[in-house]
């Protein structure tokens, strides 16, 4: 089958406006399913039926001269660990030998009010703390490359996306999963400021930390994405230049070395984000090891406090790496947690003095280019280091602090896609929008 090369969401509805069906958009999606997930493991569930039906609704609708919103006619893929009314979840694994949802998550409730055709469910690691090679569904394989993998438990959904199994996928994000598998397929990976999206009918890792984001081929896709979740109409969108933008970086952040020739594309986007006017700075930050060592006693405490009983009654229905995960979090006690909540609270303000210096956090997103798929290993260098595992370096600071993040592809000389992830403070989710959509034009002259 021939290379997917991906559309827009404004783009489909320009083609919806000159006569494509919905039903054509669909169909696409699932010839590219039936040919290729056997090979990735992107999808675990399929609703082909039902997508057809929708999408000849849709179909009928706009024949009628009308638009149920901001998605319509879009095929999303979902994450399995948000409930989808008829269909079970599983989050990939053994553990729940459930009925099927009655309901919609209330993103998915969200996501079909805007119109959206949920198209199926996608792959993950198992229960979100199992490692990429799932005992159950296999390994995801990346479409750019089949000797890599996707580097995250939202790989399913990132690998849907760029396989063109659909146009945009619904992924969650603890420790940086959304943002760590767009890094590896050239996407854009949106993680919201903690609550923004309502959780309810979605699966826990962490609560703390959890938060629910798209999967998109470009920042307008995202962005759309994102508001049909909440629940609203995208506000009009703020116009930001990148003359005068004061774009902080902060190696003390994730003190972690990263590869040079990922290093290299980032310098070169700063460079042109410089050339078109706007203020590179270097910022400090001296409390790294304790905000990653905060995070990962509040991560595993949440996943075991919440998983924990069930595994121990039927440890034969999960794989190794999640008993592994469970073990390791065993001698975490209640006092522990409390004062790791605690530091969380006490260290915000650091982080606020930190932001109150710029206007938006350029970091990477990931040590290196996409992993190895046997091993999930990726290349800094001459040594290889863990691509997924390094989010407590690289990701789990903004879900430690709570703020908005998106992960964003930069320009390459190479095959393999490079990404940067860029940062604003809490509650300021569409300003990010607008600035990356400003900084993504830097390469191309448009917000693709």
């Amino acid at each position: 089958m021939a290379k997917h090369l991906p559309q827009t969401i404004a783009q489909i509805h320009v083609s919806f406006a000159a006569g494509m069906s919905p039903v054509t958009l669909v169909e696409d999606c699932l010839r590219r399913i039936d040919e290729l997930n056997g090979k990735n493991r992107a999808m675990i569930f399929v609703a082909r039926d039902e997508a057809l039906e929708e999408a000849r609704e849709a179909e009928a609708v706009i024949r009628a001269g009308k638009r149920l919103g901001s998605l319509h006619g879009i095929p999303i893929a979902v994450k399995d660990v948000i409930d989808v009314r008829g269909w079970q979840t599983t989050a990939a694994s053994r553990l729940f030998d459930s009925d099927d949802t009655v309901s919609d998550a209330r993103c998915v409730a969200n996501l079909r009010s805007a119109g959206a055709i949920i198209i199926g469910k996608t792959n993950l690691h198992e229960l979100t703390a199992g490692n990429h090679d799932n005992p159950w569904y296999g390994k995801v394989v990346n479409p750019i490359d089949p000797e890599r993998g996707t580097g995250g438990t939202s790989s399913g959904s990132a690998a849907a996306v760029a396989a063109g199994f659909c146009v945009a996928a619904i992924g969650t994000d603890t420790g940086g999963s959304n943002r760590s598998v767009a890094a590896a397929t050239g996407l854009a990976g949106f993680k919201p400021t903690n609550g923004v999206i309502d959780p309810t009918g979605t699966l826990p890792t962490a609560p703390t930390f959890d938060t629910i984001g798209p999967i998109a081929a470009s920042v307008a896709d995202a962005r759309l994405l994102h508001y049909a979740m909440v629940g609203m109409d995208p506000p009009d969108e703020r116009s930001v230049s990148v003359s005068g933008l004061r774009i902080g970086v902060c190696p003390d952040l994730y003190a972690a070395a990263v590869d040079p020739a990922t290093i290299a594309a980032h310098d070169a986007f700063l460079a042109s984000a410089q050339m078109a006017g706007a203020q590179i700075q270097a910022l400090p930050f001296q409390f790294a090891r304790e905000v990653r060592e905060a995070g990962l006693t509040i991560l595993m405490y949440e996943f075991r406090t919440h998983y924990g009983r069930l595994v121990e009654a039927q440890p034969e229905r999960v794989g190794a790496a999640v008993r592994n995960f469970l073990s390791t979090g065993a001698p975490i006690s209640e006092a522990g947690y409390r004062s790791a909540l605690a530091y969380r609270a006490q260290i915000q303000g650091e982080f606020q003095n930190l932001m109150s210096e710029v206007d938006v956090l350029a970091t990477p997103v990931v040590p290196g280019f996409a992993p190895r798929l046997s091993d999930e290993m990726t290349a800094v260098g001459n040594e290889f280091v863990p691509y997924g595992l390094a989010g407590g370096h690289f990701r789990r600071w903004a879900n430690f602090f709570g703020v908005p993040t998106l992960a964003m592809p930069v320009p390459t000389k190479g095959a393999l896609p490079a990404s940067m992830q860029i940062t604003t403070p809490q509650d300021t989710d569409d300003y990010l929008f607008s600035v990356c959509s400003a900084l993504s034009r830097l390469g191309t002259g448009s917000a693709y």
